[in-house]
């Protein structure tokens, strides 16, 4: 439909201009020719009567009836003569030839040569006989006017073919130049909605010369760039979170500074128990593949809760939640999100188990609390991250989770169980690696009543 219109389009603008210029001209052109022959046909009228009345003198006043009958017959011979008569002062008929005779007011002397119009298409032209200023008479000459009315349709006719031709030559030129123009930018308007739909491998593969060469080559570039921007991002979305990607390319700076910011958050600690000797002699594309779909199951059911996958630290996975978005429920998004992973791997290991496919169970930790949150690194290599004492603690209590366990602090549970009831086993000190104090723990069983997710 856009190529139609631009094309179409611009052959008919072209057209419908040529049209108007054409007839324009056409109609100056036929206007001065019809003038240029009325005034021809007026000219020899006016002469041919000028002439009858000074041929017409001597046989008026010598009363030669015979002369000025051979007179009038004579000028009536010539073709485009029509009639001719001569007529005395007082209106009486002296000699006449022809089937027609003019129309006559007796009660006006005519001292002036002019024209009056007739009947069936006839121009009557006069002049006065005059010798030595005494008014014998007049001479009327009549001009037949279907020959010039027969002229002016032929120009007419003429005049319209030349404009149809002239606008159908146009008209073929403004096609062709038309098809020459639409097809560049057919081409643009094609890759611009490409481009707008996210399709940034579009290409224009047609070669063209001039400025549209430039112009398409222009585009080419300028999608290879947004192609490969658009491929960064996708990468840069894999390496990092969603939301950290978007926290980061949505601001003005160019280069990232590695200032941190105190933030309020919760971190998860889950490893994959015995991963170590379940690697030890297998195939390490298989053990990648397993690792794999366990880190796979990890990451929706963080994401389902809002949090965002930290690291993976070799069979371990660092989960935050509450940055870089702030969540004032990061506890309790981090405590489902702990529970679902725990309930998810039981599950996985169920059908893994009635496949014949190797099992691996897990461990959490997590603990939450005031973090500095931000870019952490060289200045070759920067990572996103949260460190402080609530992430040390909870990859600590990861180390010392059981089988299946999900271990958090005494301060997280309870400000936790205030506004969501949480069922565990009993408090229990335990000494921690980079502690001095024990650390008072529990090991969370569900929440105590179905709570909707967040």
């Amino acid at each position: 439909m856009l190529r139609w219109h631009f094309g179409h389009k611009l052959a008919l603008i072209m057209t419908l201009l040529v049209l108007v210029a054409s007839s324009i001209l056409g109609y100056t052109l036929v206007y001065r020719q019809f003038s240029m022959m009325e005034t021809q046909f007026n000219d020899t009228g006016s002469a041919l009567a000028a002439q009858l009345g000074a041929s017409s003198v001597e046989p008026v006043f010598t009363e030669d009836a015979l002369g000025l009958s051979s007179l009038v017959n004579s000028l009536n011979e010539q073709e485009v003569v029509a009639s001719v008569a001569v007529f005395n002062r007082q209106g009486n008929v002296l000699a006449e030839a022809g089937t027609y005779r003019p129309f006559l007011d007796t009660g006006n002397e005519i001292t002036v040569t002019g024209r009056r119009l007739g009947k069936d298409d006839i121009t009557w032209f006069y002049a006065p006989i005059v010798f030595r200023n005494v008014n014998g008479g007049t001479a009327w000459v009549g001009l037949d006017k279907s020959g010039l009315a027969a002229s002016q349709a032929a120009v007419v006719r003429s005049g319209i073919l030349v404009v149809l031709l002239l606008v159908v030559a146009i008209t073929a030129v403004a096609v062709r130049l038309g098809r020459s123009l639409g097809k560049p930018v057919n081409d643009l308007i094609e890759g611009t909605q490409a481009i707008e739909s996210g399709r940034y491998d579009f290409r224009i593969e047609r070669q063209y010369s001039g400025e549209f060469k430039a112009l398409t080559e222009s585009f080419n570039t300028m999608a290879r760039g947004l192609e490969q921007k658009d491929r960064v991002e996708r990468l840069f979305s894999r390496f990092v979170s969603n939301p950290v990607a978007a926290h980061y390319m949505a601001r003005d700076e160019a280069e990232p500074t590695q200032e941190g910011r105190l933030v309020e958050a919760s971190v998860i600690f889950v490893d994959l128990v015995g991963y170590t000797a379940f690697s030890e002699g297998r195939n390490p594309a298989d053990v990648a593949d397993i690792l794999n779909q366990y880190f796979t199951e990890f990451a929706d059911i963080c994401h389902r809760y809002q949090g965002n996958v930290d690291k993976y630290i070799g069979d371990c996975a660092m989960l935050v939640f509450g940055c870089p978005q702030t969540d004032p429920e990061h506890r309790y998004h981090a405590m489902q999100c702990a529970i679902g992973i725990r309930e998810r791997i039981i599950e996985m290991n169920q059908e893994r188990a009635a496949r014949n496919e190797p099992c691996l169970n897990i461990r959490i930790g997590l603990s939450g609390g005031e973090l500095l949150a931000g870019l952490l690194g060289s200045h070759e290599r920067l990572q996103y991250t949260v460190v402080g004492e609530p992430a040390n603690l909870a990859s600590r209590l990861c180390d010392r989770a059981e089988h299946g366990q999900v271990l958090t602090d005494k301060a997280f549970f309870d400000a936790l169980n205030e506004s969501h009831p949480l069922g565990s086993q009993s408090t229990v000190s335990i000494q921690v690696k980079g502690f001095q104090a024990k650390v008072d723990a529990l090991t969370v069983t569900d929440f105590h009543t179905a709570t909707a997710e967040n």
